[in-house]
């Protein structure tokens, strides 16, 4: 039994917490808050056994193995580097880090305390998506050559992304989606990036477009933004049909049309699913088992997501930001 203990009290916070209630393998140990009376209320909400009013504290109770961090992405970086040079194992939510400079330092922390590292991208982990790579191998729309997705909500409200100073603006919270999509789909190898944005008056993106160029004349066109929702889906047009993943974040289906457009598979979420109850719970058992998996075997990483393409990802996300004109104080 691998014991999480979770880093921070929000939203994300409560989903991880959720489904660790649910597995065998892996619970949710101890649960620290800068707000004591927090930490207490989610505690008993979920039957944890120790609260903490402070991070470090959570972090030098040598029960803990593991620290799943859930605070804004500001802060990932030196909770992280806490809980490596306290010895724990860390599982960082997305994005990582604030930028790649950043998750080099920890990267390079972490292999030489010996500790496993890796990034929460629930996506990646998901059996649906794995389905959806083992039909593109199968060439069912033949070759690839253009792609799109799209992820936005409303979430003007949200301090944590209207501010500077937490990393704010939607590539790192959602935009980092469509472009995961596109790794997955497309590879990494990518000649050009091109970038846009509107941004607040404070200098963070609203909404951003992101156009990536691949050296075999293949492209991806992403969109993400926080002021409205939209259909959050992919669509992968290849040479013999196209194929649309209802949800870029989070996958519920996978709708395969001939190049007439006539559907010819329709795949959904549950039908592959791989948990003992044959029904997701979350969404985040899948990264959860994979994480318990890597420190069962002393791995310093995860098999299906190392931490090299963690730090690609930061990279283009520093490219994308640098077109855009977002940069962040503390930088």
């Amino acid at each position: 039994m691998v014991r999480f203990g979770i880093l921070g009290a929000g939203d994300i916070a409560h989903a991880m917490a959720n489904t660790l209630s649910h597995m065998k393998e892996a619970q949710a140990y101890a649960i620290a808050s800068r707000n004591p009376e927090k930490a207490k209320q989610f505690q008993q909400q979920y039957g944890i056994e120790q609260a903490y009013g402070s991070y470090e504290k959570m972090t030098q109770d040598p029960l803990v193995d593991i620290v799943y961090i859930a605070t804004p992405h500001a802060f990932h970086f030196e909770q992280a580097k806490m809980c490596l040079n306290y010895g724990k194992h860390v599982l960082c939510e997305k994005a990582f880090t604030a930028n790649a400079k950043q998750a080099q330092q920890l990267i390079t922390l972490a292999k030489e305390k010996g500790l496993f590292l890796g990034e929460a991208m629930w996506t990646r982990f998901m059996p649906l998506v794995k389905k959806m790579k083992s039909l593109l191998e199968q060439h069912i729309i033949g070759d690839v050559v253009c792609m799109t997705a799209n992820l936005n909500f409303p979430m003007m409200q949200k301090e944590r992304l209207i501010k500077p100073e937490l990393a704010g603006g939607a590539l790192l919270d959602v935009g980092i989606y469509p472009l995961t999509m596109a790794s997955m789909v497309m590879g990494n190898d990518i000649q050009e990036v091109r970038a846009s944005a509107v941004l607040t008056g404070q200098g963070m993106d609203l909404q951003g477009q992101y156009t990536l160029i691949y050296p075999d004349g293949k492209m991806a066109d992403l969109n993400a933004g926080m002021q409205a929702f939209s259909d959050g889906n992919a669509v992968l047009y290849g040479t013999k049909g196209q194929m649309l993943i209802e949800g870029t974040n989070c996958p519920r289906g996978i709708q395969v049309f001939d190049s007439s457009w006539n559907r010819i598979l329709d795949i959904r979420a549950q039908d592959v699913a791989d948990y003992e109850a044959k029904e997701p719970l979350t969404g985040y058992e899948y990264e959860v088992r994979a994480c318990v998996q890597a420190i069962e075997k002393n791995a310093l990483e995860f098999e299906e997501m190392p931490l090299s393409l963690t730090l690609q990802m930061m990279r283009l996300m520093d490219e994308i930001r640098k077109q855009m004109g977002v940069r962040y104080p503390f930088e």
